[in-house]
């Protein structure tokens, strides 16, 4: 197994998405894949670091998708601007901007 850390913004895996500074493990076989791909990039410490989308491309509908799926309130008529804010709130920063 390898562990995938989102870089920044938000990676789809499935029908699952992770946002940045979190994990999930897939294995040896699809990290290959997916280098080999260029959709994942392996680290000097055998780490994988995801590419991301970035949540200032996706719709206000898919943003809201997100924010519901992590449990984040927000008001019905938010707009996209109040809903990035709390994205990056409510989301860790990539480890190399916390330096």
């Amino acid at each position: 197994m390898k562990t995938v850390t989102v870089e920044k913004g938000c990676v789809w895996v499935g029908k699952d998405r992770y946002l940045t500074g979190s994990s999930f493990d897939i294995n040896d076989k699809e990290a290959e894949r997916l280098i080999r791909k260029g959709v994942v990039t392996e680290t000097e410490d055998g780490g994988i670091i995801a590419k991301s989308e970035d949540p200032e491309k996706l719709t206000v509908a898919q943003l809201k998708d997100l924010l519901d799926k992590l449990e984040i309130e927000y008001p019905a008529n938010a707009k996209k601007a109040d809903i990035l804010e709390l994205l990056e709130k409510n989301t860790a920063p990539h480890p190399e901007d916390s330096v």
